[in-house]
């Protein structure tokens, strides 16, 4: 966490505790179940990828890129 809001933002920003962070982690726990060393494996994997899809999508829609 960073000391203080990026550049570009007041101190006084409404969301300075969120834009303070440096990073964003997203996860799943999956167990480690019989299924893990068989082909499901892939499957589960994939579907826990794809529930993410709708947190990527505003990312990419509402985060800026890094210059």
């Amino acid at each position: 966490v960073m000391k203080r809001p990026p550049r570009g933002y007041p101190a006084d920003h409404s969301r300075t505790n969120l834009l303070r962070h440096r990073s964003l982690i997203a996860a799943r726990p999956l167990g480690c179940e019989e299924w893990l060393h068989t082909p499901e494996a892939v499957d589960r994997v994939l579907s826990a990828a794809a529930d993410l899809d709708a947190l990527l999508m505003w990312l990419v829609r509402h985060v800026k890129r890094a210059a």
